[in-house]
C-alpha cells in the first residue's frame, strides 16, 4: 500500500504568490508568535512578511522549492493570514496555476491530511 502525500508540503505556491500582511500584535515582540526579523512595517499597525511585498514573491519563512518540497520554517508561529488560507480554495488554485501546478483535489482534509471518505 503506497502512502498518500499531503499536497501542501510539496507545493508552497501560496508562499510564492501572495502578499502576507497581518497586525503588529502578531509579532513576537508584541506578544504574538511571528518572529520580528521575518517581517517589516507597512503602515501603522500593519506588517508584512519579508519577501512578499513585490514579485517575484517568496516568503522569507519558506524553505525548499515551489512544487517540490516547500516547508514553512515557522509553521506553528505563522501569521493569521497563513492560518486562514484554505487549501483547495480558488486562491489556492490561482497560486498553483501561476506556478504550473494543477489544483488540489478538494476531497483532501486539510486538518487531518487524509482524503475525505466519499
Amino acid at each position: 500500500m503506497s502512502e498518500t502525500v499531503h499536497p501542501c508540503p510539496t507545493c508552497g505556491a501560496c508562499c510564492h504568490h501572495f502578499r502576507v500582511e497581518f497586525s503588529v500584535y502578531e509579532l513576537s515582540s508584541m506578544g504574538g508568535s511571528v518572529p520580528d526579523a521575518l517581517a517589516h512595517e507597512v503602515s501603522g499597525n500593519r506588517w508584512r512578511m519579508n519577501g512578499t511585498a513585490a514579485r517575484p514573491v517568496r516568503c522569507a519563512a519558506l524553505t525548499g522549492l515551489c512544487g517540490e518540497e516547500s516547508i514553512c520554517s515557522i509553521y506553528e508561529a505563522r501569521p493569521s493570514a497563513c492560518r486562514a488560507f484554505a487549501m483547495a480554495s480558488e486562491r489556492c488554485a490561482e497560486a498553483r496555476a501561476a506556478h504550473g501546478l494543477g489544483p488540489v483535489d478538494p476531497s483532501w482534509d486539510a486538518g487531518g491530511g487524509l482524503p475525505l471518505a466519499a
